[in-house]
């Protein structure tokens, strides 16, 4: 599936058929809204769960991250996704972002999961407060309805060749977000997965496999494409649907590394489905 826009905003419908293939492009820096509505807040289930750590941050970095002149995000809560060139980022004493090019987390507490990072990203999961956008406002109370995030620079061209090792990745808690009913206790889930990334005169081959359970149910997300070049972004399966699927990049991970990002959803054996960030370094 070819997608040629930096920004992807999409509100899911149930009637969206799932996107099948995968594809990539080079994206320009215009802003597409596919509808202008609020994102719905998430039916069911609703019920707040007890955080681990009641009003606080968890996760952190090992240093802030800094931005080059060819900063990306990518961004996935319920009904939206968005990912492209960032305009601006904030990022707290913490490691937490609370910019995302003109995205505002903000809340009294504004809680932010499984901060994770170094200079060469940024990644968590917006727990509970409010994040605006040109949309609106979208309240997170502190239940299932996370938005997940990160922020890396793109790499500022592809290697002739090289076969890079990939560690075992960096998670944001995958997030349940409609589908088959599930109780209170699995809103949040656990998430891993194996990464691989490779370059020839072709340009980049990668591939990830992400396995996530969540209340005693299990599914697996299977992604692999091509990318022609540095600022390529490729959809795979169904991520922009209500399916099983990925969105893919690469990003400069500093000193000869790279990194391998991935927002996805995986639909479980129950029916339930879930969406999260991951953040592979390879070297």
């Amino acid at each position: 599936m070819q997608l040629n826009h930096a920004v992807v905003l999409t509100l899911i419908a149930a009637s969206l058929a799932a996107c099948g293939g995968g594809g990539s492009s080079s994206p320009s820096d215009t802003s597409v809204a596919v509808n202008t509505a609020k994102p719905a807040d998430p039916v069911a289930p609703v019920v707040p769960v007890v955080p681990t750590a009641t009003g606080e941050n968890t996760g952190a970095v090992s240093a802030r991250f800094v931005k080059g002149d060819s900063a990306r995000f990518v961004f996935a809560s319920i009904g939206l996704q968005s990912s492209g060139k960032a305009g601006s980022l904030v990022q707290d004493a913490a490691g937490a972002l609370s910019d995302i090019n003109g995205i505002v987390f903000t809340g009294n507490p504004a809680v932010t999961r499984e901060i994770s990072g170094d200079a060469s990203f940024a990644q968590g999961r917006w727990f509970k407060g409010t994040f605006t956008n040109t949309f609106g406002a979208t309240s997170l109370p502190g239940n299932n309805a996370s938005a997940h995030y990160v922020a890396y620079n793109a790499l500022a061209a592809l290697p002739a060749s090289g076969t890079p090792s990939c560690d075992a990745g960096t998670f944001t808690a995958p997030a349940y977000t409609g589908g088959a009913s599930v109780s209170s206790d699995a809103n949040f889930g656990k998430a891993s997965g194996t990464a691989s990334v490779s370059f020839d005169a072709s340009g980049a081959k990668v591939a990830l496999s992400i396995d996530a359970s969540a209340g005693g149910s299990t599914g697996k997300v299977s992604a692999s494409t091509s990318m022609a070049s540095a600022a390529s972004s490729s959809i795979i399966g169904g991520y922009l649907s209500s399916g099983t699927g990925a969105q893919l990049m690469l990003g400069d991970g500093g000193a000869g590394r790279y990194l391998l990002i991935a927002a996805y959803k995986a639909q479980l054996a129950n029916g339930a489905n879930y969406q999260g960030v991951a953040t592979f370094r390879c070297s």
